[in-house]
This record gives C-alpha cells, structure tokens and sequence, in this order.
C-alpha cells in the first residue's frame, strides 16, 4: 500500500465524491432536456453545477498528477477518474440524438393520444396537471384536434405538443409554429 494515500492531512477525495455529483447532474440535464424547447430555466442551474464539477475534476487531477506518487496513483485511480468524462460524452450524445424527449414522450404516449382525444372532444383538461410525463399548464381544442402547452418548457415562448391526426394543424398568423414529430405528434411552439 502506497503511503501516501494513507497519510494523515492527505486530502483524497472518495469514489462516490467523483461519480455521484456528475450522476445526479447528468441526470438533471436529461430530464431538463427531455421537454420540448428544453426547460432552460432547470439547464441555467446545471450549468452551474457542471462547472462546479469540472472544476473540482480538472483541479484534483492535476494537483494529484503534481504529487511525488502521482504514477502509483494514477494507475489505482485512473478507472474512477475517467468515469466523469466518460458521463459527460454520453451525456451530450443522448441529447444531440433527442433520446431523452423520444423516451420520455413514448412513455407518455398512450395518456397523451387518451386526452388529446378528449380534449379535441371538448372536454375540458384540468389545468395544471400531469399528462403521462408531462406536467401540462393547459391545453385546449384546435380544428382537428389539440394543442397542450407543457410547463416549464421553452424560454420565451409556450412549446408543447399538438395533436392533428388531420395534417399539419393551420398556423394562425404565423405565432403558432408547428413541426412533426411522430404520428399525429407536432412540437408545437407560440411566438413570445
């Protein structure tokens, strides 16, 4: 056993302390994510902490890569250290192919197509409620089908989702813009 590990005043920082911060903040970009326009709010806050945790990472490399025992260090250590980084690829990676709003919007699904078809129906949507995944800030009827406005989602404008299994829905004077997305699906989003 190296004795530098094991030396009293020896600042080593744990496994948990490596991985766990960049877990539940790779988790928090997901989910934040995983919304149509994204919850920039929510990713305002984690860029914070991402910063945070880079900075601790980068910092106690180098200061361990600085120290006598560095080699003997790194060869125990290394496969711990890498983890973060390797967190943070995969990360980017899901976003950039929109795995986290195609898993979340599949797992809502069936309770979406269910109160869209009410709502096109007219029946009213309670306000502020959860649709599936979705916390859904409300909603109402379109010709041809429904549009829900998802809280938290865009910055300055209402995104959601909008339901025309007829076409793409009419844009009214141009404030409502529309992109499909699966079936009946459009990301729908309102001008500020």
């Amino acid at each position: 056993m190296d004795t530098a590990e094991t030396a009293p005043g020896t600042w080593r920082p744990g496994r948990a302390a490596a991985i766990v911060p960049t877990v539940v903040a790779a988790l928090a970009t997901l989910w934040a994510t995983s919304v149509p326009g994204w919850d920039l709010l929510w990713l305002g806050l984690i860029a914070n902490v991402w910063f945070c945790i880079g900075l601790v990472w980068l910092v106690t490399l180098v200061r361990m890569l600085l120290r006598r025992q560095s080699s003997a260090w790194f060869r125990g250590e290394w496969p711990v250290w890498s983890v973060p980084p390797l967190i943070v690829v995969l990360v980017c990676g899901l976003i950039y192919v929109n795995a986290p709003l195609e898993a979340r919007f599949a797992l809502s699904r069936p309770a979406l197509d269910d109160r869209a078809r009410a709502v096109s129906h007219g029946t009213p949507l309670p306000v502020d409620t959860w649709v599936g995944l979705f916390p859904v800030e409300w909603a109402e009827r379109i010709p041809g089908g429904a549009r829900f406005a998802i809280d938290g989602a865009g910055f300055l404008s209402t995104t959601g989702f909008a339901w025309s299994p007829e076409g793409e829905p009419p844009e009214s004077e141009g404030e409502n813009l529309y992109q499909h997305w699966h079936g009946p699906w459009y990301l729908w989003s309102r001008g500020a």
